[in-house]
């Protein structure tokens, strides 16, 4: 099996971390490979860098999509995985819509923590969490005061907000799930419900959408020797 991500920015600062991280929650056998754009927005914050990365995920997914089983745009926004998906008809999943799939089986209120408090950054998820039909079971979008490019700045401190957010809520409802909406936040989940002793689940957006593209691969695959049987 082999994935292809792509960090939707026009730098690879990230690019190793998050293979790494792919790595640990994908199978052993499975091949990962991360990229970023050629060029491109320095995060993913705005609807203007939005759309940037949206078009140039399109353009370098269509180029290298047959070369893999599957594609992973590793932002909770999904810049260009539904043009991508539409146009090349291959497997492109983001990592929003895995989280959020995943975190909908639960049945629970779903409470996504992201980046960004202002109220732009907060819309661009709402409005992707419309877009895929999720405004009903998605409870609300809390911003903590931290950029993307802040996140690894001190890690430490990056958890604390991160556990400030959740205790609140989980203190005063049980029957929820936490969806962390930044893969910059991607590891932050087992530690937060293991330092918090929240029972809420906590869905971390890269291993969601390690989980969803291995597990849609495999049944493509058995169907496609079912098919072979016929």
């Amino acid at each position: 099996m082999k994935i292809l991500v792509i960090n939707p920015v026009g730098h690879s600062t990230w690019n190793e971390n998050d293979r790494n991280l792919y790595k640990r929650f994908l199978s052993p056998n499975t091949v990962v490979e991360v990229i970023s754009l050629p060029r491109g927005p320095r995060t993913v914050e705005s609807q203007e860098s939005y759309e940037e990365a949206s078009h140039l995920v399109v353009e370098i997914g269509t180029k290298l999509v047959n070369t893999y089983d599957g594609i992973i745009v590793n932002c909770f926004l999904d810049p260009g995985v539904d043009e991508l998906r539409l146009k090349t008809g291959n497997l492109v999943i983001g990592a929003g819509e895995a989280s959020l799939t995943l975190a909908r089986l639960y049945g629970r209120p779903i409470y996504i923590v992201t980046v960004g408090a202002e109220k732009h950054a907060l819309n661009l998820i709402w409005n992707r969490v419309k877009s895929l039909g999720f405004e009903n079971v998605v409870a609300d979008v809390i911003g903590v005061p931290l950029g993307v490019e802040d996140i690894d700045k001190d890690k430490e401190k990056t958890l604390n907000m991160l556990l400030e957010a959740t205790k609140p809520i989980a203190s005063k409802e049980r029957w929820i799930t936490f969806v962390l909406g930044c893969t910059g936040f991607g590891g932050y989940a087992e530690k937060i419900q293991s330092l918090s002793l929240i029972d809420a689940p906590v869905i971390d957006p890269v291993k969601a959408s390690a989980i969803a593209i291995e597990s849609l691969i495999k049944l493509a695959r058995q169907v496609n020797m079912q098919h072979q049987l016929l």
